[in-house]
């Protein structure tokens, strides 16, 4: 069965395809940007979902059996929803080159948990209840909305993705991780704050397993893929503790309040600050999904979180090293 993954250039997708190459598949990357990882570059035909003719053609030389819908911009920068464009438009050309290609017979279609969010019902009644949290939340409502009525005839399953992070992850490393690493990361209170993360080869496995399974399991279905919520104190304290051997130190909540409010203000004349309320909010909310739906029914690669952390590291110190001048010398 050959596979036609959009954005399979980038982090989920370079996990996607070497796990799908281990299975033999016949995999083709509809992306237009350049793979992270060299080997990939034989999979690649370079092209963009804004561009629907284009797309069509490929989809129709190719015949795919399935579409793994990874492409979308993914940040929360923007608060203007046509900046996410590709989230809206380009999901909608997908959708329609997947209707014009007859040999496709599944479909997966990438959201986010961002398209809900709520301090005081943690979880949606239905899968077209929408709480967004953010524009890029906003825009990804769009993506699953267009989704359910496509009137598509294949098999099709829209996943929600929560807090990725594994090897590939090109954010992290220059962020979050060098900040623990130089012993900079400081934790507010010590009261819990139950997050939802994913291990990527974790929501990988997900993500083949729904490939490969029984269409009355996941048609017409919404997931959220990742790992069981955590106290992400748990988690972060994990990485740093393999990173330096040091354990997170914790701060009173009222020092955070007093920096965010210094970060607002510098924001507001374009003076960038590493906090401000935005964030601090983020890191001090409860935001989790049911991925314990998923992972019961789909599992997991591997559910040991040192093992995922110390193979994260790994490749920011091998493989990966060479995307980040900190970690270059490491």
């Amino acid at each position: 069965m050959s596979i036609l993954i959009t954005g399979g250039s980038g982090f989920i997708g370079t996990n996607l395809i070497d796990a799908l190459l281990l299975k033999n598949y016949t995999i083709v990357n509809f992306d237009k940007a350049v793979p992270l990882k060299k080997s990939h570059t034989d999979f690649w035909i370079k092209g963009d979902i804004m561009d629907l003719a284009g797309m069509e053609q490929v989809f129709n030389k190719y015949q795919p059996s399935i579409v793994i819908h990874l492409a979308a911009r993914t940040d929360t920068l923007s608060d203007l929803l046509s900046d996410y464009d590709e989230n809206t438009i380009g999901t909608q050309n997908v959708l329609d080159a997947i209707k014009q290609t007859k040999s496709i017979k599944r479909a997966i279609i990438t959201s986010t948990q961002y398209v809900y969010k709520s301090l005081t019902k943690p979880f949606p009644d239905f899968d077209d209840e929408y709480i967004p949290h953010t524009v890029y939340g906003q825009s990804k409502v769009l993506t699953e909305k267009f989704t359910r009525d496509s009137e598509m005839e294949c098999v099709w399953t829209i996943i929600r993705p929560a807090n990725i992070w594994g090897p590939w992850h090109m954010r992290y490393p220059k962020e979050l991780w060098k900040m623990i690493d130089k012993g900079l990361y400081m934790h507010p209170g010590k009261k819990p704050v139950i997050r939802t993360y994913g291990y990527v080869k974790n929501i990988v496995h997900q993500i083949i397993a729904m490939m490969e399974a029984a269409e009355v399991d996941v048609h017409k279905k919404t997931f959220c893929v990742g790992d069981n919520p955590i106290d992400s104190y748990l988690w972060l304290n994990t990485i740093s503790k393999q990173l330096n051997g040091k354990t997170v130190n914790h701060l009173p909540i009222s020092i955070f309040k007093t920096a965010s409010l210094v970060g607002d203000i510098l924001r507001k004349v374009s003076i960038p600050f590493p906090l401000y309320s935005e964030r601090f909010h983020n890191m001090v909310e409860d935001y989790y999904a049911p991925t314990n739906i998923t992972v019961n029914k789909f599992g997991v690669n591997n559910s040991n979180l040192d093992q995922n952390v110390a193979e994260t590291i790994s490749w920011i110190k091998g493989e990966g090293k060479d995307f980040f001048d900190y970690w270059k010398n490491k």
